[in-house]
C-alpha cells in the first residue's frame, strides 16, 4: 500500500468540506426593492457563494423557508405586509428554525433598533448601504459556525449511539439472569446484586462460575478510572481471567496469574482491585484471596464480621504475594462484597459514610430480620441520601446460602 502524505490537496481536519458546505449552502436573501436583491446576492456570488435564492416581501420568505428552508436567511427589516420582525419572530418560535442565522439588514443603526433586532431573534446585524466583503465575511462565518455545530452536533449523536451499543456489551459480561438462577438451584444459595455505572460506561464488573468439587467461584473487581479507558480495561481482564481456568479453584494463584498478565497492558495509574473467593456449597468453605478491595463482610441474623482483602491491586507489579485465606459460610449467613463508592459517597451531611458506618448499617437491616434483602436494603438507603449521579461506579454482591435439599 502506498504512503500516504499530506499536501495541499489532503484534507485530514474536515476544513475542505466546511467549506464546499459554505459555497453550496443554501441562502434566501429577503428584500421588497428588486435592485437591493440582486446587489446582495451579486455580492454574495462574487463571494463564492453559489445557491442564492430571493423573496420580495415577508409573508413569501416565509413560504419559502417553509417550503425548502435555507442554510442562512439575509432579511430587511422594513418590508410591506410582513416586516422582517415579524419573520424573526415566527421563525423563532417554530423549533425546526431556532437556530437558523439571520441576519437583519437595516439603513438605521440606532441603538433602540439594534436591540429590537435582538429581542426578536435576529443572529446578526448588518449596515445599509451594503459593504461587500463585511456581507461576505459575516455570512460566511455564520455558516461556517452553522455547519461546524451540525457536524459536532452529528458528531455527538454518533458517539452517543456508539456508547449505548459499548454499554450493552460491557453488560453483557455481566452474569446473565439465567446461569445465576441455574446456579442458585444446583448450589443452594441466593445471589443478590447490582451494578450501576456513574458514566455511559463503566469500570466495575462482577462473576461468577461453577468448579468442580461442589464449588462456585465469585469475584468483584473495580478498575480505577472512569469513561471508555476503565470500560477497555473490563474488557481486558474478561478476557484475560478466561486464560487461566485452570486456576480458578485457587484465588491467590488466579489473582497472581491476573497480575502477571495484564501487568504489561495497563498503563501507569491503571490498576484494579479485586476479591476472589471459591465457596463449597455442601459444606460451606470459603478460600479467597484480594487485591485491594473493600473488605467484605460474612453477616448473620445475629452478627457481622470482615475479612481481610488486603493485597496489591492487580496489574501494578507481576509478581504479587497473594495469599489465600479460609472461613465458613454457615447456613443462613451472608457473604456481602461491594465496591467502594458505598463508603465513600458524601452523604448528605457532607460526611462519608466509612466502613464503620456500612457496617451499622448491615447490623441494623439484619437486626429488623431483613438480611435476605441485604442489598435492596442498603441500596434503597444509599440512594435516599444521594445525588442523581454517583461519583463512581457502583456494585454490590450478595450470596446467601441455604443449603442445597440434598445437602445432609
Amino acid at each position: 500500500m502506498a504512503d500516504i502524505k499530506p499536501d495541499e490537496t489532503t484534507d485530514f481536519s474536515g476544513k475542505a468540506r466546511i467549506e464546499g458546505s459554505v459555497n453550496n449552502a443554501r441562502i434566501l436573501i429577503v428584500d421588497d426593492m428588486a435592485l437591493m436583491r440582486q446587489m446582495i446576492g451579486m455580492c454574495l456570488i462574487r463571494g463564492g457563494l453559489e445557491n442564492i435564492h430571493y423573496a420580495s416581501d415577508g409573508d413569501e420568505a416565509l413560504t419559502a423557508i417553509e417550503e425548502n428552508p435555507p442554510d442562512l436567511v439575509v432579511l430587511d427589516l422594513n418590508m410591506p405586509r410582513v416586516s422582517g420582525y415579524e419573520v424573526c419572530r415566527k421563525l423563532r418560535a417554530d423549533e425546526r428554525f431556532k437556530d437558523l442565522p439571520i441576519l437583519v439588514q437595516s439603513a438605521s443603526e440606532t441603538p433602540e433598533e439594534r436591540v429590537e433586532v435582538f429581542k426578536a431573534g435576529a443572529t446578526d446585524f448588518v449596515s445599509k448601504p451594503i459593504n461587500q466583503p463585511e456581507l461576505q465575511a459575516r455570512v460566511r462565518m455564520h455558516l461556517e459556525n452553522r455547519f461546524l455545530i451540525t457536524s459536532l452536533t452529528d458528531f455527538m449523536e454518533g458517539m452517543k449511539r456508539e456508547l449505548v451499543l459499548a454499554r450493552e456489551m460491557q453488560e453483557s459480561l455481566l452474569p446473565e439472569t439465567i446461569t445465576i438462577s441455574e446456579m442458585e438451584e444446583q448450589c443452594g444459595i441466593v445471589i443478590e446484586n447490582y451494578y450501576q455505572a456513574c458514566f455511559e460506561l463503566g469500570g466495575d464488573l462482577w462473576g461468577c462460575w461453577m468448579l468442580p468439587e461442589d464449588k462456585i467461584g465469585v469475584f468483584v473487581l473495580d478498575i480505577s478510572g472512569h469513561g471508555v479507558g476503565a470500560a477497555l480495561n473490563t474488557f481486558r481482564i474478561h478476557a484475560t481471567m478466561a486464560r487461566f481456568k485452570w486456576s480458578m479453584q485457587d484465588p491467590a494463584t488466579f489473582l497472581t496469574d491476573l497480575s502477571r498478565a495484564l501487568k504489561p497492558h495497563f498503563a501507569l495509574g491503571q490498576f484494579a482491585t479485586m476479591f476472589y473467593y471459591t465457596l463449597n456449597y455442601k459444606t460451606g468453605d470459603i478460600v479467597y484471596a484480594g487485591a485491594g478491595a473493600p473488605r467484605p463482610m460474612i453477616v448473620s441474623d445475629k452478627s457481622v464480621r470482615l475479612l481481610d482483602s488486603t493485597g496489591m491491586p492487580i496489574g501494578i507489579v507481576k509478581k504479587p504475594d497473594y495469599i489465600n485465606h479460609e472461613d465458613r459460610l454457615e447456613k443462613d449467613e451472608t457473604l456481602f462484597c461491594y465496591s467502594d463508592v458505598l463508603v465513600e459517597a458524601v452523604q448528605p451531611d457532607g460526611s462519608f459514610l466509612g466502613e464503620d458506618g456500612l457496617v451499622k448499617w448491615v447490623e441494623k437491616i439484619v437486626s429488623s430480620g431483613e438480611r435476605k434483602s441485604l442489598v435492596s436494603k442498603l441500596l434503597w438507603r444509599f440512594f435516599d441520601g444521594q445525588a442523581e449521579s454517583l461519583p463512581d461506579d457502583l456494585t454490590a454482591v450478595a450470596v446467601h446460602r441455604h443449603g442445597p435439599d440434598h445437602d445432609e
